[in-house]
């Protein structure tokens, strides 16, 4: 089925063939598509109580269990409240500098390099993992674990995939029938479990109590009264925060630099905003409202390139959504990559303008017109954590390197789980003097 096929074609033609609310039959399913921000905010923010995450969202669940990212009703209300403070502004000052070292350490290994020829998005993989690791979970995974982080990416991709042909599949053959496909993903989760059980290992055995994430969610663990988490509970928020906490964000940067490889003199702009500002050095927190620009790029490359480029939901119950009808259990898909893309809310949408994000420009904008992390009660938890890791690695990198992407023309999307650049994203390192 070509929906399946090419979502991202097959969506943008039906949008403009039939408008903002398309009907698709997909096998025994009814599938709803919204390129309309009025009608997104009524099934992600209004009328939110009436729809979960859809049957596509089973296939993460092979990979993150009952999640953040996966669980619904009181279980998810539960486990979001003991994770916020993690996320809030004064816990997100004190991880900036270790962002920062992370970032500094990547760079200063590009500087040592004799072959300049990188994978974007495996670098980005491998910063994003190391950046997650130590900043939520207080862990080196390179020192600590033994981990070779480049080699992790590859484990990250064959369970993403998995959960992606999960979630496509009609008829699901069971994970233990012995199929290719099976045993790949079966080897990767093993590697990503045992990643994720050596880092809750580690922090039991060192009778450390740490005010980060972690230990927020190990304390939970010991509560009584059955008040806190299982063993099994600790491990899929692990591994949720773990995996989402990095993916997003090295998808986002990866698109950000082929976009300023395209485009040589919104670089230079942000080169000069980096340089002028933190003079060689890497950003601390108090830096980053100085790097407007930098966060204008960032916005609008996520707006072309949006990590999550579909958000699914199921109605509950028979619902209104404008003047259509719809049905209890119809699958309704609010597309990101399709209002980002809308040429009635952005003039000129595929050209890339990060002056679209310029101060004063929000109220030119519909409400959730953008909506990189979602919207409504399910927003992103991590949105500002992310945005902030993104500002200090471009204001880091673009002081020192520029980054050329072979090809950029022949990059393919694949929309997945996240939007990824298929294959990776070849391209040559370049110092600058």
């Amino acid at each position: 089925m070509s929906l399946l096929r090419d979502p991202l074609t097959h969506l943008t033609d039906a949008r403009e063939r039939y408008g903002d609310a398309v009907t698709f039959r997909v096998g025994p399913f009814r599938f709803v598509a919204l390129a309309d921000p009025a009608l997104a905010q009524h099934v992600l923010v209004r009328n939110h109580r009436n729809y979960v995450k859809s049957r596509s969202y089973e296939g993460l669940r092979l990979v993150l269990g009952q999640g953040l990212v996966t669980s619904e009703g009181e279980h998810w209300r539960k486990q979001r409240k003991l994770a916020q403070p993690a996320f809030h502004r004064q816990r997100l000052a004190a991880l900036a500098d270790t962002m920062g070292a992370c970032v500094r350490e990547t760079v200063d290994g590009w500087e040592r390099r004799a072959d300049p020829a990188i994978d974007v998005h495996a670098e980005m993989m491998a910063l994003t993992l190391a950046i997650v690791a130590r900043t939520l979970f207080g862990t080196d995974l390179a020192e600590d674990g033994g981990t070779d982080l480049r080699a992790l990416g590859p484990a990250v991709t064959v369970a993403l995939h998995k959960a992606n042909e999960h979630a496509e599949s009609l008829i699901r053959l069971p994970l233990w029938w012995p199929t290719r496909s099976n045993r790949r993903f079966a080897k990767a989760k093993r590697l990503l479990d045992d990643i994720v059980q050596g880092i809750i290992e580690r922090r039991r055995r060192s009778g450390e109590v740490r005010d980060d994430l972690l230990g927020t969610l190990m304390a939970a663990t010991d509560e009584d009264g059955g008040g806190g988490m299982s063993d099994a509970q600790l491990r899929d928020e692990v591994m949720t925060l773990f995996l989402a906490g990095h993916e997003t964000i090295a998808t986002a940067t990866s698109w950000t630099f082929m976009l300023l490889h395209q485009h040589p003199e919104i670089a230079a702009r942000m080169r000069e905003e980096a340089t002028r500002v933190l003079g060689g050095r890497t950003p601390g927190f108090d830096d980053l409202p100085q790097l407007p620009y930098t966060g204008q790029v960032i916005d609008e490359a996520m707006r072309l390139y949006p990590p999550v480029w579909i958000v699914e939901r199921q109605a509950l119950a028979p619902d209104q959504i404008g003047p259509w009808h719809v049905p209890k259990g119809t699958i309704v898909a609010v597309s990101p990559w399709l209002m980002h893309r809308h040429p009635e809310l952005w003039p000129d949408p595929l050209r890339f303008d990060p002056e679209r994000f310029a101060p004063g420009q929000l109220g030119e904008r519909a409400k959730l017109a953008y909506l990189p992390f979602g919207a409504g009660p399910r927003v992103c938890i991590g949105n500002h954590f992310a945005l902030m890791e993104a500002k200090i690695i471009l204001a880091t990198v673009v002081q020192r390197f520029a980054i050329a992407v072979d090809d950029p023309a022949s990059i393919r999307l694949e929309p997945k789980v996240t939007l990824r650049p298929e294959g990776g994203m070849k391209g040559r390192l370049q110092r600058l003097a």
